[in-house]
């Protein structure tokens, strides 16, 4: 009798979780709606409405998402502290992490809003050669650069320049190193011996090397350097930044899957492995459902860290030439252009802001990626 009230009590549960999921989702759907078609520079033509608007729906989200959580709460850990709860509650006793984080999401509303933030219009227009290197006034907040652009409305656009390619690299690295070493990790013996052999030349070298070397060698071919700029002109992205991508995926799994072999090698000896073996599962079931999704953890760190040091590595390659076209206004490619200007004090602000831009990301992703490190170990108490 017990059994069955149990049982009756656990399908209303999955039926409320999965009509919350349902109607959340559908709100989403409409939060992201109102995103595309009411919130545009044509829609709301003012910079400070637009600036209202933003905050507004900003703040729409987070009430969403706060609610979303109190509801899902409710129904599966009722009068009890959920792992999430207790994963923010490690997460905030971290000043230095919480201030990371405040930056981080930060960074993500001023990337997705880059256009109805930004003073002026990406579409650059000739006539802006008349404002050329204005100091920083009420009406260019952080001055103008040699073309005559808005500095702040190109660190505004810059940003989505860092985080896509942050995320998208840590992505693809992700999936290349947790396969990689869920398998070496679970298999062993000669796989694992070619793997981690693959894997030390790669990490012989050093990474900003390899990086320019492939990045040289796509554009010295001239058949697949054209290849790659007309795929990028097809889906709209810089093809320099593509290939900096390219690069930068092909060589940044290493320490991913480092972290995920050691991982694989503790989880796989641990009891409810070898229970789901005695039990019949199968052994795809058992790589991704016992074993690789409890490597994530750690995984999720490495990841968080990893951003920075993407976003970090592409301003210095845009910095040495290597990476964004002179059209794109990445953060490297803006501090290479103040640093033509550097020794002239007047202009120092060229230098400086997209320097302090690209300084408070690398520092909001570090200190979150070790604030969320420890929040996630077990052995910190609460």
């Amino acid at each position: 009798m017990q059994s069955k009230d149990f049982r009756e009590m656990e399908m209303e549960k999955k039926q409320k979780t999965r009509r919350l999921y349902m109607q959340m989702a559908l709100i989403a759907v409409a939060l992201i709606l109102v995103r595309l078609f009411l919130i545009s520079r044509d829609m709301i033509p003012h910079w400070g409405y637009r600036l209202v608007v933003v905050g507004v729906y900003v703040l729409a989200w987070y009430i969403f998402l706060e609610t979303f959580y109190k509801r899902w709460k409710a129904i599966n850990y009722p009068g009890e502290r959920d792992p999430i709860d207790r994963f923010l509650h490690r997460l905030y006793r971290n000043k230095l992490a919480t201030f990371g984080m405040f930056i981080v999401l930060s960074l993500i509303v001023l990337a997705i809003f880059a256009p109805e933030i930004a003073i002026y219009p990406k579409t650059y227009s000739s006539a802006w050669k008349d404002f050329a290197l204005l100091p920083p006034s009420l009406e260019h907040p952080f001055g103008t650069v040699s073309s005559g652009e808005d500095l702040f409305s190109l660190i505004c656009y810059g940003s989505q320049i860092s985080l896509s390619l942050g995320i998208g690299v840590e992505l693809v690295v992700a999936v290349i190193g947790i396969t990689l070493g869920v398998i070496s990790g679970y298999y062993g013996g000669f796989i694992d011996k070619i793997i981690n052999y693959f894997t030390d030349v790669i990490m012989s070298f050093p990474f900003l090397v390899l990086v320019i070397v492939l990045v040289g060698a796509l554009r010295a071919n001239p058949s697949l350097n054209e290849q790659i700029i007309d795929f990028g002109k097809s889906v709209g992205l810089d093809a320099h930044l593509l290939m900096v991508f390219l690069a930068l995926s092909i060589f940044g799994w290493p320490g991913v899957f480092r972290q995920v072999r050691g991982q694989v090698l503790s989880i796989k000896e641990r009891d409810y492995v070898a229970a789901a073996k005695v039990v019949g599962a199968s052994r795809t079931s058992i790589l991704f459902r016992h074993i690789a999704i409890n490597t994530l953890g750690p995984v999720i760190v490495v990841l968080t860290i990893g951003i920075a040091g993407v976003i970090l590595t592409e301003a210095g390659l845009s910095f040495l030439g290597f990476g964004a076209d002179i059209t794109t206004p990445s953060w490297g490619r803006l501090l290479s252009e103040g640093n033509s200007f550097v020794t002239q004090g007047k202009y120092i602000y060229l230098a400086v802001f997209p320097g302090m831009a690209l300084f408070l990301t690398i520092l909001g992703f570090t200190t979150l990626g070790d604030g969320i490190r420890d929040a996630i170990d077990p052995r910190l108490k609460l």
